[in-house]
């Protein structure tokens, strides 16, 4: 059965598809609840702005039919108390007509208004406008302002179609004098008489009502409305940052696994190049030693003979520097892919880099060059195999002798380093080859006419054996820069 194995940027896609199907779920379910909950305080808004509205119309019911009852009714007092009822909260303005449509109070609570009673009754939409002419009951939500309207019928409380009215509902016989004055300043009978017989059209059946227009100030809601909506914007703003959070938290993580998953692919590959490297080094080692020995000692032989510059021993010193060369590259081969475990011990490494200099005080390569060398005292050991760490040195002050080419300086230092203790090694050869610098790590690359291309992949594979690193790098001021770095004993 075949597997299928998506790449990590496929499933890196696939997780930033996820988050966005998620966020927008989010953004969505948060925009539905913004508009039920503004939706939800229109409403809450709405039907208490209406019973307000209706509250006033039965108040100014209740109080109407109390002055006629006490014969203390008048339009003055209807002034006073719809200028009294404007105190009330959410009002913006107040009328009050009488069955002929004629305007028998109004009032405004904003205050320095001329013209009250256009102010009350106009800017309507011309619907809401229509239904007040026809006295029929009016409930609006206009942009700033709610406005009910309701037929004004404070007698209807005491109208009964078999009981005849009251004594002070009914209207005064023709000739009969107006009734006292009780309660009333001087000058307020007359007043109060006119309109008592206006009055008289409420207890008409078929005459119209009155009407009642209440128009109160929405400000509260749309400061309601302008919380709910911030209080939205600044969760929307919330999760946009935190989804940021977590995609940049996200594509860190994925870049990170990306490069381990990179790092392990080229060890796979790496180990798999050395498998096979190792079965073509058997067979090398097999075909290919034995016959350069016996042809090196067959060399050596046919040479014994010939004159010292003749040609004839010419050819034969170069046929056994070639066999040697040969040799060089099947010993190199072998040792790159040869699995040799670390016999880890605690180690000077300024001592094991001594030990290795002191191998090289007869190279013929080192005769011309400097060597500077920097051993801080007091460094801690660090745990290696040091037959290995003398190989990886040996390897990289080769390296840097032939990158000199007889002349120069070498600079060598050892310093310690989060946990770790590192060589560095700074020649004053041409530097790095352009190009990606760990090329230089991989078998057979080498910019020598005559080097193998293993010296360098060989020490790489052997520092990471023993848990370490080896870099390189151009220097500051020209040539390459090689770093060794082992892990510290725990001793």
């Amino acid at each position: 059965m075949k597997k299928d194995h998506k790449s990590p940027e496929s499933r890196t896609a696939l997780t930033s598809v996820l988050l966005v199907g998620v966020l927008l779920l989010i953004l969505g379910v948060l925009a539905v609840t913004t508009v039920r909950s503004v939706q939800s305080t229109r409403q809450l808004m709405l039907s208490a702005l209406t019973t307000q509205g209706e509250l006033v119309v039965r108040t100014l019911e209740g109080v109407t039919r109390a002055g006629l009852r006490h014969q203390l009714w008048g339009l003055l007092r209807m002034q006073s108390l719809v200028e009294e009822t404007l105190r009330q909260p959410h009002l913006r303005s107040l009328a009050v007509m009488d069955p002929k449509g004629e305007v028998l109070a109004a009032g405004v609570a904003e205050p320095n208004v001329s013209e009250v009673e256009k102010a009350a009754l106009g800017g309507l939409p011309p619907g809401v406008l229509a239904q007040v002419q026809r006295r029929l009951p009016v409930t609006e939500f206009l942009e700033k302002e709610v406005v009910v309207g309701r037929p004004f019928e404070p007698l209807a409380a005491v109208r009964r179609d078999t009981r005849p009215l009251p004594s002070w509902a009914r209207p005064p016989e023709p000739g009969q004098p107006p009734p006292p004055e009780r309660g009333m300043g001087r000058g307020m009978g007359r007043d109060m008489e006119r309109h008592h017989m206006e009055m008289m059209g409420w207890l008409d059946k078929d005459a119209p009502p009155g009407y009642v227009l209440v128009r109160l100030s929405t400000a509260s809601f749309r400061k309601a409305q302008a919380r709910v909506i911030g209080n939205s914007l600044l969760l929307a703003f919330l999760v946009f940052l935190a989804a940021a959070l977590a995609a940049g938290v996200m594509f860190f993580y994925a870049r990170r696994r990306q490069s381990e998953l990179l790092r392990l692919r080229r060890e796979v590959d790496q180990s798999r190049h050395l498998a096979a490297l190792g079965r073509l080094a058997g067979s090398v080692a097999h075909e290919v030693r034995n016959p350069l020995s016996a042809l090196r000692g067959l060399v050596q032989y046919l040479g014994k003979g010939a004159q010292p510059g003749s040609r004839q021993e010419e050819c034969a010193r170069t046929a056994v520097s070639e066999v040697d060369r040969l040799e060089r590259v099947v010993s190199d081969l072998l040792d790159y892919t040869r699995n040799r475990e670390p016999r880890l011990v605690p180690m000077d490494l300024g001592e094991s880099l001594k030990a290795t200099l002191a191998l090289l005080a007869d190279e013929p390569r080192a005769q011309g060059v400097e060597l500077d060398v920097q051993l801080p005292p007091g460094l801690p050991p660090v745990l290696a195999d040091p037959d290995q760490v003398r190989q990886i040195v040996m390897n990289l002050l080769l390296n840097a002798l032939e990158a000199n080419n007889g002349q120069g300086r070498i600079g060598l230092r050892t310093l310690g380093q989060g946990g770790r203790v590192l060589l560095e090694m700074a020649d004053q050869g041409p530097g790095l080859p352009p190009g990606d610098p760990e090329q230089l790590f991989d078998p057979f690359f080498s910019t020598k006419d005559r080097g193998t291309g293993l010296g360098l992949a060989i020490a790489r594979r052997l520092a990471r054996g023993l848990g370490g690193e080896l870099s390189a790098a151009n220097g500051p001021a020209g040539g390459a820069v090689f770093t060794l770095s082992l892990p510290l004993s725990e001793a």
